[in-house]
């Protein structure tokens, strides 16, 4: 059986809540936002993988992990996304610095060498605040700054998403502390 599988970073608790505060200013919009628990920052997407393909996922995440320090995040603004003129989602956006493109490429390279294919796909690190159904975020624009929403990043965490009817559920399958 194949899992939904994607690569993330936890995110503090202090930051969570800062971030699901916004909630407030778009309360007349038809949007569901995302629970407290499932809040992250999606690294990469995998897709649907088998049983060998998430082992050759894992022995690359903790690789990585073990070449990576901690480091400094930060989130610069909150956006529509994936692509504002057809918006169905409020993103997070993070801030791209040396340190978060390392640890993609680490993680891609890590994954091509186990053997793991995957597409090329555009780093768009984000974290996913609320989703709209059809077209509600159609004409809506937004672009706020966040200020002071910088964490320290300890780990990476392998996901995977289940989807059922109206329900999307996050599993942990494994956390890697970054021990570099």
């Amino acid at each position: 059986m194949k899992k939904r599988i994607f690569i993330t970073i936890d995110l503090p608790d202090e930051i969570k809540r800062a971030l699901l505060s916004y909630e407030k200013r778009w309360k007349n919009l038809h949007v569901k936002w995302t629970n407290f628990y499932k809040l992250h920052i999606t690294v990469r997407f995998l897709g649907e993988v088998d049983r060998k393909g998430l082992e050759l996922i894992l022995s690359a995440v903790k690789k990585t992990a073990s070449a990576i320090k901690p480091f400094d995040a930060r989130l610069d603004r909150i956006v529509l996304g994936p692509d504002p003129a057809q918006a169905r989602m409020f993103w997070a956006i993070v801030h791209i610095d040396a340190n978060i493109i390392n640890l993609k490429r680490t993680i891609e390279q890590n994954l091509k060498i186990s053997g793991f294919e995957m597409e090329n796909c555009e780093f768009k690190p984000h974290i996913t605040l609320a989703r709209a159904r059809g077209n509600h975020l159609k004409g809506k624009q937004t672009n706020i700054v966040l200020k002071n929403m910088k964490f320290k990043t300890e780990s990476i965490e392998i996901m995977e998403s289940q989807l059922g009817p109206n329900i999307e559920k996050y599993k942990l399958i494994e956390s890697f502390e970054l021990t570099s």
